[in-house]
């Protein structure tokens, strides 16, 4: 059976990410299971979760969009929600589209486009700041894409980076066009989610059970970063830098594990499933808390999913 997981990550923007520093930021975190998203502050206490009203089925990936609002993938129901950063309180669905067909995760040009991953459709949906239907930027299958999950991100080069979980391989799309350009990672264990940080390529193996770090030009291996199984890590899905000097993981023993960002040595657990019914976490956010300023960084975030076959 396929099932999803989803991992830890900030909002990508084109090839800036929305982040913030970890002096009064805070921490979003996908239970695909429990069908929840929830808020942490940067010392792993749990704030809450976000409106129940978002009726939010499997969500695979939240990012803060260009507008200052948290976008959430709800891949069981076909629908991308927003909710109100400052409050949690649900805002309305920007995007209710049978034609998303599992949609995984979610992305933005500099225009405010937004650009949503197709898991079951091997492709990438493009809409209109409002939510409008635009065209199929990457076409079904383009590339040999199978399995668009939710790590898609705009890169520093402004080209579309895409990881094909069915085999194995994150994709390169021309930015503009949506054209195929290349195997950016020709093999992989299920890729998930992945980061640049300090001019290195940084991306989750879900079958490795490690973060990888790699080449930024041409993605050529250059060892694990966070060593398998590391402080228990399995099955890893999301990550995210926290600009407080730590990278932050999710495992699939409804865990957040914190590992030095500089070493990739395990640190201890940030966050897990005693103060919260938090299943299958998948995609980490990190964000400012209400009233703090967002910081645009020149890097771009990935995320994950677990599956069901």
């Amino acid at each position: 059976m396929r099932w999803n997981v989803l991992v830890a990550v900030a909002a990508g923007i084109g090839s800036v990410t929305v982040t913030a520093t970890a002096l009064g930021a805070e921490m979003l975190v996908c239970g695909f299971s429990s069908n929840k998203v929830y808020r942490y502050n940067m010392s792993g206490g749990l704030i809450g979760t976000l409106d129940v009203a978002g009726n939010l089925s499997g969500p695979l990936c939240a990012r803060m969009g260009p507008d200052g609002k948290i976008y959430v993938v709800s891949e069981g129901n076909n629908r991308i929600v927003r909710f109100s950063a400052s409050t949690g309180a649900y805002i309305d669905d920007f995007v209710s589209d049978a034609g998303l067909n599992s949609p995984t995760g979610i992305t933005w040009d500099g225009a405010g486009n937004a650009y949503v991953a197709s898991f079951n459709g091997n492709k990438v949906r493009k809409y209109n700041s409002s939510g409008g239907f635009v065209s199929d930027f990457v076409t079904a299958g383009s590339g040999s894409l199978s399995g668009a999950d939710n790590g898609i991100s705009f890169g520093p080069d402004g080209n579309l980076y895409v990881p094909s979980y069915n085999n194995n391989r994150v994709l390169k799309y021309n930015g503009v066009t949506g054209a195929f350009i290349s195997s950016f990672i020709p093999s992989i264990g299920r890729p998930r989610t992945f980061e640049w940080f300090n001019g290195s390529f940084y991306i989750t193996t879900e079958t490795g059970n490690a973060v990888q770090k790699r080449s930024a030009l041409n993605g050529v291996n250059q060892g694990n970063f966070v060593a398998a199984g590391s402080g228990g890590l399995q099955t890893p899905i999301g990550m995210a830098f926290g600009g407080d000097g730590f990278l932050y993981v999710t495992s699939a023993n409804n865990r957040i594990l914190k590992y030095n960002a500089t070493t990739g040595a395990f640190v201890g657990i940030f966050a897990d499933a005693t103060t919260s019914d938090l299943n299958l976490p998948a995609f980490i956010t990190i964000i400012p808390t209400p009233g703090v300023g967002c910081v645009l960084l020149a890097s771009s975030l990935a995320m994950a999913r677990r599956r069901r076959g």
